[in-house]
């Protein structure tokens, strides 16, 4: 085990390390630490594991280094965004949309509405972060002007959100999902689509119940008139404000690489701040670094747009940095494998194999605190799984995106988690229990799995479609290995 190159780490010891590290994570956010500290101090305990059992430290450091390298070009969006909110905000583009907004959407279809526009806006350029930083920060203003939990706001928001990032050809997860789970794009989108769209339209229905009862408790039209002459006051408010936007929405439609398209968004902000609102090049550059900053006096409207910049984005990217480089060290160190792989070894039915794919991608995602990860992990594990049992390959890349790329939000240090809470302004704890499209998947891709519905079956051998009673799992086998 301490040879160089390859290290491997026994069910004991994977067990004992991730208790260590799970007990120090516990006890320093319950100290009041804020997470990147205790993350960090992950890797110091990953060395010490090292020496303890004399491992090749220069190994483990290298894994450690491989995820952080894998990861950054995330952690390179998430500071690209502080700079696109930074000056999206001086040039009056997302004042504007609050502004229109206020004025078209009514308080009873405000939480609907929200969540239809994230989940377009995200279908189409494919990007969950995009979305929620754009129309998703708008919706925020507008919701809590109208006197909507800024919790439940962004549980609509995060929903559509992520909405778009399981179905859109053009996000990297509906790719990712397939290409591990042994599928192809297109038939995988599909395979979605029996568990997506039934719980998007539960999502729609909820949330028009629950905003048609906060429309009428909450809604206080002085309140909304406040805050658009505080918006009309410090701004000019004009279509042309909205030029940002729609150039980014344009070049991801033509699919340019997220992180240049939001550079240039950035930029585009900028120029747009010195045409349209006077701000002179130095005023763009100081947003760019220290975000936007206001004292008009309207209480929301310094709360809303006091906000973007590198430096507010600092957290997050230390976050995501060290949650990278810790993930991938329990992966290629074994730890991973070791606490998920004995999970598959008595499958014997659809149920059992869909409910041990959720685990796996949920704990997988745990560990590695982001979807990539996940779906990796889950990949390697269950492909060989499903494909002995005779299951269609798109039945697991769907239960991996129904589980990995819905659950991050789920999990306060999971990247996702951590980016919408502190893009949007609020705590895990106020959106967690909005975020209804995160629960209601997973419920009906079991439900599925229960009933059948949705499941398909290949011949192990030319993966040719079969039916169920021809498939091994329908005989009841058990996984020989895991």
């Amino acid at each position: 085990m301490g040879e160089k190159g390859v290290i491997k780490t026994s069910m004991t010891d994977s067990i004992v390390l991730m208790l260590i590290i799970i007990c120090e994570i516990v006890v320093c956010v319950r100290s009041g630490l804020n997470l990147e500290i205790p993350l960090f101090l992950t890797w110091l305990i990953l060395f010490l594991f090292s020496k303890a059992k004399k491992y090749d430290w220069k190994t483990v450091e290298g894994y450690i280094l491989d995820g952080v390298r894998a990861g950054y070009q995330s952690v390179m969006i998430v500071a690209a965004v502080g700079l696109l909110i930074g000056t999206w905000i001086l040039c009056g583009c997302i004042p504007t949309m609050i502004y229109y907004g206020l004025n078209i959407i009514s308080p009873k279809i405000f939480l609907p509405a929200t969540l239809i526009l994230c989940s377009i806006l995200s279908t189409m350029t494919g990007t969950s972060y995009g979305s929620a930083a754009s129309a998703g920060l708008a919706c925020m203003g507008i919701g809590i002007s109208m006197g909507f939990p800024p919790g439940l706001i962004a549980g609509a928001v995060i929903s559509g959100a992520l909405f778009g990032d399981k179905m859109s050809p053009f996000s990297d997860t509906t790719n990712l999902a397939p290409a591990m789970a042994g599928g192809q794009l297109f038939p995988h989108i599909r395979s979605m689509m029996y568990t997506t769209l039934p719980a998007w339209v539960i999502c729609l229905v909820v949330y028009g119940l629950v905003g048609s009862r906060y429309s009428t408790e909450g809604y206080d039209p002085a309140t909304v008139v406040e805050y658009m002459n505080g918006l009309s006051a410090n701004f000019n408010i004009s279509v042309a404000c909205l030029i940002p936007i729609i150039c980014v929405i344009v070049l991801l439609l033509f699919k340019v690489p997220a992180l240049p398209t939001i550079l240039l968004g950035a930029v585009i902000g900028g120029i747009t701040a010195m045409a349209t609102q006077g701000a002179g090049w130095l005023d763009v550059f100081g947003v760019m670094k220290s975000g936007f900053s206001i004292d008009s006096g309207i209480f929301l409207v310094d709360k809303l747009l006091n906000r973007g910049g590198i430096s507010s984005m600092y957290n997050i990217m230390m976050i995501m940095t060290f949650a990278m480089g810790m993930g991938n060290a329990l992966d290629k160190m074994g730890v991973l494998g070791n606490l998920i792989g004995g999970l598959v070894k008595r499958i014997s039915s659809v149920p059992q194999l869909v409910g041990v794919t959720m685990l796996v991608a949920y704990i997988s995602s745990a560990i590695g605190c982001t979807q990539s990860m996940s779906h990796v992990v889950t990949g390697k594990v269950m492909n060989p799984v499903y494909r002995e049992k005779g299951v269609d390959p798109h039945v697991l890349s769907r239960t991996m995106e129904d589980s990995g790329t819905l659950g991050g939000c789920l999990i306060p240090w999971h990247t996702n988690a951590v980016y919408f809470a502190g893009t949007l302004g609020v705590l895990y704890s106020e959106y967690i229990p909005w975020v209804l499209l995160s629960f209601i998947v997973p419920i009906l891709s079991l439900i599925a799995a229960f009933t059948g519905y949705a499941i398909w079956y290949t011949d192990p051998e030319t993966g040719e479609r079969i039916s169920k009673e021809e498939a091994p799992i329908s005989k009841g086998a058990a996984s020989p290995q895991a």
